[in-house]
């Protein structure tokens, strides 16, 4: 069995993995990247030596180049159904928004979305005479991991992963069937994350003080998974005030609805948007903004979006508040509000007179959380993607000086890996 590293090679984003053993050819993920501004692809693989291409879920850097693929053939797109159609909802935007040119339009999207040969979470199947497994990544609704054993090998890719139950999603299994090699994503390599429910509960209390005191919180989350998470987690915790979801969120949310099974609650989940007032005019928005409430809406870094608008309203008010909820990219709007306390309202940056907070909930493993996965499963052969090069390549030496796996790997793209 051959292992290709196309993308995600000491690097986050564009992931793409392809698999080649004696028959058969499987591409897992084909992601984008962006850098200095404009979309980076995996290295070109020709589609007539794709046998089938599996996707571990829905984000830009793992589904964002798959349609290059329907110019000239199509190949069987497995994956999940949620999955499927959440990519569909990130590319059509990624299609609309894009001011640069992309190598595929709309109709290559649909020809993909034709191709979909839907599976479920724990599915076992066959491409030719490989067989492949999918289980539960605990990372967002619908993502998978894969494994694939053929030529008397066994070789699972994590795709992104999370072994840590939230209040959206059960986390991955740590206990793993026997393996011959393990890919695994690296992004919090050498970062532990604050206990889960800790964070939650800080969440809670902030937001409860600012709408008790009257104000307003805005809490800026990425559309799929993070948004719903908060929603759940308000629910759960009975924040008094209205609740409003706005932007792609909510038509991310009205997919998920129909996919109760990929949640750990339905209930809480349904529960959740019930309560919620679901924004659908700039009426709306301007009424959410003059009582004691709590919007959350894309985007997680206050980078474009329906945010601006919020931000604009809300942040000039020191009785309300803005909590970010997710990974800051520096140079973003959002992690300049948190290095300096300024956002640029249109014609100048400004200093926000609005409470600001972070609050740590990652939808990928920590470095402990990678630790006690490798180490309980006593992988011999250890691939580490998905991550920057320096925390893969010290996360690496302490793979080795732990004695955890016989040998760590960390590829550049192009590299290939035989098992």
């Amino acid at each position: 069995m051959e292992i290709n590293i196309f993308g995600a090679g000491k690097e986050v984003g564009r992931s793409a993995i392809y698999v080649k053993t004696g028959k058969t050819n499987i591409l897992m993920d084909y992601g984008t990247m962006f850098s200095d501004g404009e979309p980076k692809f995996p290295m070109h693989i020709p589609p007539r030596e794709i046998d089938a291409i599996i996707l571990s879920h829905a984000h830009l850097d793992h589904s964002g180049a798959i349609p290059i693929f329907y110019i000239t053939e199509k190949p069987k797109l497995i994956t999940t159904q949620l999955t499927a159609e959440i990519s569909e909802l990130l590319i059509q935007d990624f299609i609309h928004l894009s001011s640069y040119y992309l190598p595929y339009e709309n109709l290559e999207l649909r020809y993909m979305m034709k191709s979909v040969r839907p599976i479920s979470l724990k599915d076992n199947f066959t491409i030719n005479e490989v067989k492949v497994k999918t289980l539960n990544a605990g990372h967002i609704p619908g993502s998978i991991m894969t494994m694939i054993e053929a030529d008397n090998k066994r070789i699972l890719y994590t795709g992104d992963l999370n072994t840590i139950d939230t209040k959206l999603l059960k986390g991955a299994t740590k206990k793993l069937p026997k393996l011959d090699a393990i890919i695994i994503e690296g992004t919090y390599a050498t970062t532990n994350h604050e206990e889960r429910r800790k964070t939650e509960k800080e969440l809670v209390s902030t937001v409860k003080d600012v709408v008790d005191n009257q104000g307003i919180a805005l809490i800026p989350a990425f559309a799929v998974g993070r948004s719903q998470e908060i929603l759940c987690i308000l629910q759960e915790a009975k924040v008094k005030g209205q609740t409003y979801l706005d932007g792609m969120a909510r038509k991310a949310s009205s997919i998920m609805l129909k996919y109760p099974q990929y949640l750990r609650s339905s209930k809480l989940f349904t529960r959740a948007h019930e309560k919620a007032i679901w924004i659908k005019s700039w009426s709306d928005r301007r009424k959410a903004c003059k009582k004691p409430s709590i919007i959350v809406t894309p985007a997680g870094m206050l980078k474009g979006g329906n945010v601006r608008f919020y931000m604009k309203k809300l942040a000039r008010n020191e009785n309300n508040g803005v909590f970010l909820v997710s990974y800051q990219i520096p140079g973003t709007p959002g992690a300049i509000l948190l290095e300096n306390g300024t956002y640029n309202f249109g014609k100048r940056s400004e200093r926000v007179k609005a409470k600001i907070g972070w609050f740590d909930f990652s939808s990928h493993c920590g470095r402990e959380q990678l630790i006690e996965i490798l180490e309980k499963n006593k992988i011999s052969k250890i691939i580490l993607v998905h991550g920057e090069k320096e925390k893969l390549e010290t996360f690496q030496k302490e793979l080795l000086e732990k004695k955890i796996g016989e040998e760590v790997i960390v590829p550049e793209n192009g590299d290939k890996i035989r098992i």
